[in-house]
């Protein structure tokens, strides 16, 4: 389970016994400090939540073999009474030793980065239109033109 600060990490032995379940803060470190022993080629799963690419990045960096759990799919942690990081890292990880986790799509790192810049580029195209409004709020009521040359309205330039 991983949130915007926090990692809730469950490790399951082969036997299906929840072998350690502990909450740690995000990043290389702390997350490396619990399943750096781990070896080569285990299975990891998280949930699809806010944030999961430097999770993806790292586990595949580490040798370990990434799956994001699709979270609307999985019914055995949705149907719980209790719902929390803790009681839901368990079950994910009982799923992928199941070969039952209902995975989401992974989207490849040259897409994610074209999403990153589209998204930062639409915040700076929200926020110029909303300076020109207030320009002309300002302005209109005085009746003053101002000099502002707005900038050419393009989007980024991406690859492939």
């Amino acid at each position: 389970m991983c949130t915007a600060r926090r990692s809730q990490i469950a490790v399951m032995d082969e036997g299906g016994r929840t072998a350690v379940n502990r909450n740690v803060p995000n990043g290389r470190g702390a997350v490396l400090g619990v399943i750096g022993d781990l070896p080569v080629g285990t299975p990891v799963t998280f949930e699809a939540a806010f944030g999961w690419g430097w999770l993806i990045e790292l586990l595949q960096d580490y040798g370990f073999e990434p799956h994001m759990a699709h979270p609307l799919q999985c019914k055995a942690i949705a149907s719980a009474q209790l719902k929390n990081d803790k009681v839901d890292a368990a079950p994910l990880a009982h799923l992928l030793r199941s070969d039952l986790l209902p995975e989401a799509w992974t989207a490849p790192p040259t897409a994610r980065e074209q999403r990153a810049v589209l998204r930062h580029w639409a915040q700076l195209v929200r926020l110029r239109s909303l300076l020109c409004n207030r320009i002309h709020s300002v302005s209109g009521p005085l009746r003053l033109r101002p000099r502002v040359q707005l900038l050419k309205r393009t989007g980024p330039e991406l690859a492939g």
